[in-house]
């Protein structure tokens, strides 16, 4: 089930958007303190964030700030009444994916909420993409870990087998067990996904 959580400290309009998103078949949680949701909340999948900007404790580009600081990607929406340029500049550039002035209409925070939900799904599966190849490249030897770097860029059979001071015949041996281990069905394959692996 596709999940919100509304963060706004004025409990009427949280409320009032929890309930409304209820009967529209979301589930939602709702904080009224930013500080509150960074100790309480557990991260799910599909998910999207509604947060308000102007918040005693804490603004909402801090809060966005902070979770990206400890990994949390959940998208984000906000909304707020009064928000200067800056905020939504810094908001925006931190990626959000909308962000919405209130009074909003419905129509709106659906489109808004489909595009974050979509992110969410898209991030996931991007994720579990990144752990199995994670644990392909783990189940390689050390020499083929040494294999395979030169492989990915290009490297011959011959030059790799000068380069290890190993014999052409023991290269394409390990370049097979490379292959099978990494499931790649060509060298530009392992290429990319290396580059999947590789540090951002």
């Amino acid at each position: 089930m596709n999940h919100v959580y509304v963060i706004d400290d004025n409990v009427e309009v949280a409320s009032s958007l929890s309930a409304t998103l209820q009967r529209l078949g979301f589930s939602t949680e709702v904080y009224n303190d930013p500080v509150v949701f960074l100790q309480q909340s557990l991260p799910l999948s599909p998910a999207a964030i509604l947060l308000d900007m102007r918040m005693p404790s804490m603004t909402g580009v801090a809060l966005q700030k902070r979770l990206l600081e400890i990994g949390r990607k959940t998208p984000i929406i906000f909304i707020s009444g009064d928000s200067q340029p800056q905020e939504i500049i810094e908001g925006m550039k931190q990626g959000a994916v909308d962000f919405l002035i209130k009074p909003f209409n419905l129509e709106e925070l659906l489109t808004a909420l489909q595009a974050a939900l979509d992110k969410d799904r898209a991030n996931t599966q991007s994720l579990l993409v990144q752990m199995s190849l994670q644990e392909r490249y783990n189940s390689l030897t050390t020499r083929e870990k040494e294999v395979c770097a030169f492989l990915v860029k290009g490297a011959l059979s011959k030059a790799i087998a000068v380069a290890l001071g190993i014999s052409e015949a023991t290269v394409k041996v390990h370049k097979s067990r490379i292959m099978e281990k990494m499931q790649a069905s060509s060298l530009q394959q392992l290429a990319r996904d290396m580059l999947q692996l590789a540090p951002s």
